[in-house]
């Protein structure tokens, strides 16, 4: 579904996997957190109806919400949570703060979904909840996991390792390891990672936590994707992180074909973390930006041509397995820095589109005062499927 003034799907699919791109309540006098929460639930009811499904559907849902509105996000959830009838697993949540969201809005909404009656969809389970909001801490859906935002915090809710964010990063991945577990699946399993933490765009704000994610896993470990946004959390929280894992059928990590040609850029620091990884058909891309192979920035503050760069990367990538275009990708989302001039927008897309000579794919645009590495304005991942035939 495409529209003139959003050129790109509003829903796509990749196997049987459903994705909504993040639907937002154009700003109005008056309007409240929960009101314009309340309106965006109502289109992405339309829009996955259009195709068949309904909330019951849902695996995960991402929230983005103005930073000056923190102390309302238990709130916010809870009322999401009350939108879901029991007659399915619920999802899993990941609830973000950011400085500035598209067009005004105080709230931005994304969704996963399945096919209804779909193998994966007919082996959903959870075992856990959380305490808090009640969503599920952890869903497996047959060989696919998603692990909600997971934070430093113990067994009865309160912060663990206040201030240190190299604990809290401990704690974090320990709090993933154990949702993954209780559903039968291991750590290895991860391929993708985002870590939401709080920083002001510079190496050393993440290099040492990110070690310890990376630690946790062994080569070739997942996609990452790391987002420095406002902060702290509340209570201290000084980092939230999400998972999808894709394991066989005893728990064990399934084979995955990794793409990082030469010439491609590389983190600063030595990581497990991989470019692309493709699991029989499914590919999923970390966060690409336009950095060297030492990286160093290229481009540095200039959008248009690092939106251009990381595009080609992306293109080489793919190229790894076997696809000559991004036509194959199903969902994107785009990180990128600004004070909120709305011709940035326009910017990114304008340069992205045609990288897509089909249609643009399902997209969420999350706008960040900075980016995780000094100098880069943007920052790009995805998931797709690339066939034998393609």
């Amino acid at each position: 579904m495409l529209s003139a003034s959003r050129p790109f799907k509003e829903i796509s699919f990749a196997q049987d996997l459903v994705f909504v791109g993040a639907q937002y309540a154009p700003a109005a006098s008056g309007a409240t957190l929960r009101e314009q929460a309340a309106a965006i639930f109502g289109r992405l009811r339309s829009i996955l109806q259009s195709a068949g499904l309904t909330l019951n559907d849902v695996v995960k849902i991402g929230v983005f919400y103005h930073q000056s509105l923190m102390e309302e996000e238990d709130a916010l959830l809870k009322e999401i949570r009350m939108l879901f009838t029991s007659e399915a697993p619920l999802p899993v949540v990941t609830a973000i703060p950011l400085h500035h969201l598209p067009h005004g809005s105080l709230v931005q909404i994304e969704l996963i979904g399945l096919l209804p009656d779909s193998q994966r969809s007919r082996m959903r389970r959870v075992v856990s909840y959380d305490p808090v909001h009640g969503f599920s801490s952890a869903i497996r859906c047959d060989d696919i996991v998603f692990v909600g935002a997971k934070m430093s915090v113990d067994g009865q809710g309160q912060v663990i390792q206040v201030d240190d964010m190299v604990g809290q990063a401990r704690a974090t991945m320990d709090n993933i390891k154990a949702s993954m577990q209780d559903v039968g699946v291991g750590l290895q399993s991860v391929v993708k990672l985002n870590t939401y933490y709080v920083g002001h765009g510079t190496t050393s704000d993440w290099s040492m936590a990110a070690r310890v994610r990376s630690d946790a896993f062994d080569k070739p470990g997942p996609g990452a994707t790391g987002v420095p946004v406002p902060g702290p959390y509340p209570r201290g929280l000084l980092l939230r992180q999400e998972a999808i894992a894709i394991a066989n059928d005893d728990g064990s990590p399934k084979h995955r074909d990794t793409s990082w040609p030469d010439g491609v850029w590389d983190w600063p620091i030595p990581v497990s973390f991989q470019q692309g990884i493709k699991l029989d058909d499914l590919i999923v891309l970390g966060g690409q930006v336009s950095a060297s192979v030492k990286g160093e920035a290229v481009h540095p503050g200039d959008l248009a041509a690092q939106t251009r760069r990381v595009m080609e990367t992306i293109e080489t990538i793919l190229g790894g397995f076997g696809r000559t275009d991004c036509n194959c990708l199903a969902k994107l989302t785009i990180l990128y820095a600004t004070n909120g001039d709305p011709t940035d927008e326009r910017t990114i897309l304008d340069i992205v589109r045609p990288f897509f000579p089909e249609a643009m794919p399902t997209l969420t645009l999350i706008p960040l005062a900075r980016l995780g590495f000094e100098g880069i304005e943007i920052e790009i991942e995805g998931i797709g499927v690339v066939k034998s035939a393609d």
